[in-house]
């Protein structure tokens, strides 16, 4: 069942967001994640402020928790939450 993983960034280096990105797609792809949307100006809608939303397609949850727990993400990690303040969040996506 898919699963997708959703960010909401604060930025505070965009230089080293964009060098954090430059190197994490490539990883995200690795572990079957596809990035859906990047958005540095999401539309609010409803009780969200939000400045940068990324939307990343997984094939499932167990894909997203192995990129997080792989050891060729945790310098990058470590490097986007020095240049953001970061929520991340993973959900189940709908079976069809």
């Amino acid at each position: 069942m898919p699963a997708y993983l959703i960010g909401d960034l604060d930025i505070f280096d965009m230089d080293q967001i964009q060098d954090y990105r430059a190197k994490a797609l490539p990883l995200v792809e690795r572990f079957g994640g596809k990035a859906l949307a990047l958005d540095a100006s999401p539309v609010d809608i409803e009780q969200w402020s939000s400045r940068n939303i990324v939307l990343i397609e997984f094939p499932d949850i167990a894909s997203i928790k192995a990129l997080f727990a792989s050891a060729d993400y945790a310098p990058l990690a470590k490097q986007r939450q020095a240049a953001s303040r970061s929520r991340l969040i993973a959900v189940q996506g709908l079976t069809a």
